[in-house]
């Protein structure tokens, strides 16, 4: 689909207005429906760092195809406060709806900036809530009724969906809940509005998950046989908490809500020292907290996972947004230099599949890794296929689990740079874990050609990393007019920009770097070498990514696409750049709209 297409085989939902009337638990829950009727979801929450009040919103994009991430335009909008349509009308497609509350705003006030293009449907969310009743927070169930009858989308599919929701609740709560959307429908059904698209429930729907980056994460690292998880809960890392928590005593996890970040990060150390998988995941701010604990990793040689989940800075910055600025950050972390890992998911799939690698890497490099993310994958979620379980493999490296040892150095200096590991309780493995430089038994030295040895050894690690990580990724032609270089979450609207871009004739390819560190020089030098124009877009104001290119491969990017505002990249964006690249300039409107491109297509 083009983005100056306002309809296709598609819909685009949002739900708008302030916090504390349940509009991302409503959204999701019309997510589900749809994936469950065999349709392809994708969702953007937006919510400011308040518990109640200001204004959030739910985005949720429905297709019948593949589809990668979140559009900015909206067809249906379910306006729970006056404000929301003042703040979105911009984003509605030409023929999009407004549900809204007649008691709340008569339709003759609303703000719609003179648009006449526009469907009205009024559903008396309010005094449908008083009619069965319920609570006024159950105007999201009816909304989301209204929606299905607007659409003339069958009611069946969500009435399961709440059924099941409230399950562990009375009866009569699911029952009173399906009355409430039931009338919604029927008032929407009543608007005789007629919507442009039609969509019903797909005769073969092909499985799968409803999930977002955190979760993913999560599965990995249960399936990755994680004995340990220990966390201080922090936006947008908090839900891995919730996920481990959930899911401890039937995977016989240990979760630890730890008083800080200090704490979490070395308890992990020790779990790790006793031979445990052992993870813990923040934000930027609780990761600062953590700096000093992961030089005391690196030096130790424990094989511990990091998650960081990155949201704007400094200090507080923007809690509930996204951006991808603390790239340098995880690079130099803490004094000194020791070797670590840095993986880069780039959606919900790669979430999973790295999170369960990341403990491989851990245990067979013996050092840090840290799986760096982002609030766009944290806390969005994507249909995907099943998880591939048959994929997920463990390996431990050198770790002596039972029996005895001789001799037992456990830093020994050796040709690998890996030192024999052996867990407490194998008889003969008596060792010293401390901060300081050591020698090969771990006790503190200060010997120069003690502390050459222990440092190159370490160091040696990064070069064995390069065989054991996920290489660069790559997608489109071999040979493209624009050649694409980014890091993280920015693959999911690029992919779906260069979706559009080739459907209209124009070749893109694009490197996704899914390890950033140890960087990829040779990978991204031969990429290049190849590329007749190249685009780097990273969300972030001093291009970090960009710097490493130039640092560790010695050329320059010839176009940029940057992004601060904690909003992430839109496909219209970038798609709209790279026409731009091209010499053919397009204007985007706020709904995503491509009016026209000077030079024409």
């Amino acid at each position: 689909m083009s983005p100056s297409a306002p309809y296709g085989n598609e819909v685009r939902i949002r739900i708008g207005g302030p916090a504390g009337f349940g509009i991302k638990a409503a959204g999701q829950t019309l997510a589900r429906v749809f994936a469950r009727a065999g349709y392809r979801t994708f969702d953007l929450t937006e919510y400011p760092s308040l518990i109640k009040g200001g204004h959030n919103t739910y985005h949720v994009r429905i297709s019948e195809d593949d589809i990668f991430s979140h559009v900015m335009a909206t067809d249906v909008l379910v306006a729970l406060d006056a404000a929301t349509v003042g703040l979105h009308i911009a984003e509605l497609t030409s023929g999009g709806a407004i549900v809204f509350d007649p008691g709340d705003v008569a339709a003759a006030d609303l703000d719609l900036r003179g648009r006449d293009d526009l469907c009205l449907v009024p559903v008396p969310l309010t005094d449908i809530v008083y009619e069965v009743g319920g609570i006024k927070i159950m105007r999201n169930v009816i909304a989301l009724g209204a929606v299905l009858g607007h659409m003339d989308f069958p009611l069946e599919g969500l009435s399961e969906s709440l059924r099941s929701q409230f399950a562990h609740k009375p009866p009569e709560i699911a029952e009173q809940n399906v009355a409430a959307a039931t009338r919604g429908w029927e008032a929407a059904q009543a608007a005789h509005c007629a919507f442009p698209v039609h969509l019903a429930p797909r005769d073969t729907p092909s499985p799968a998950l409803v999930i977002d980056g955190n979760e993913a994460l999560a599965l990995g690292a249960l399936a990755a046989g994680i004995g340990m998880y220990a966390a201080y809960p922090m936006t947008p890392a908090t839900s891995v908490l919730h996920v481990m928590a959930k899911n401890a005593d039937a995977a016989g996890v240990v979760v630890k809500h730890t008083e800080d970040e200090i704490a979490a990060i070395n308890m992990c150390i020790g779990a790790a020292f006793g031979g445990t998988r052992a993870m813990c995941a923040t934000s930027g701010g609780g990761f600062s907290l953590m700096v000093e604990a992961l030089g005391f990793a690196g030096v130790s040689e424990s094989a511990i996972v990091v998650g960081l989940l990155t949201r704007p800075g400094p200090a507080t910055g923007l809690p509930t947004w996204t951006e991808q600025s603390d790239l340098r950050f995880a690079i130099h972390a803490s004094q000194g230099e020791f070797p670590r890992v840095i993986l880069a998911p780039g959606d919900h799939t790669e979430a999973f599949e790295f999170g369960w690698k990341a403990f491989n890497i851990a245990d067979q490099l013996q050092t840090p890794v840290i799986v760096l993310g982002d609030s766009y994958l944290s806390d969005n979620r994507q249909t995907v296929a099943p998880l591939d379980l048959d994929a997920v493999t463990v390996e431990r490296g050198d770790l002596q689990t039972t029996g005895e040892v001789e001799n037992y150095e456990r830093y020994a200096v050796t040709a690998s740079g890996i030192s024999p590991r052996a867990v407490p309780g194998v008889r003969g493995a008596q060792q010293i874990v401390n901060s300081y430089e050591h020698d090969a038994h771990g006790w503190a030295s200060e010997d120069p050609e003690n502390r050459i040895a222990q440092n190159s050894k370490r160091l040696k690690k990064e070069r064995l990393a390069r065989d054991l990580v996920p290489a660069p990724r790559f997608y489109g032609p071999a040979d493209a007019e624009v050649s694409i270089l980014l890091f993280g979450t920015t693959k999911m609207p690029t992919l779906e920009a260069m979706k559009w871009l080739q459907a209209e004739g124009v070749s893109v390819n694009m490197m996704q770097i899914t390890t950033v560190w140890p960087f990829p020089a040779r990978d991204v030098s031969a990429y290049m070498e190849r590329a007749r124009r190249t685009l780097l877009i990273e969300g972030n104001a001093t291009g970090q990514l960009e710097g490493l290119i130039r640092e560790q491969c010695l050329r320059e990017i010839g176009h940029r696409l940057n992004r601060t505002d904690g909003r992430p990249f839109s496909p219209e964006q970038i798609y709209s750049t790279v026409q731009c690249i091209l010499g053919a300039c397009v204007t985007l409107t706020t709904a995503g709209a491509i009016p026209d491109i000077e030079g024409g297509r």
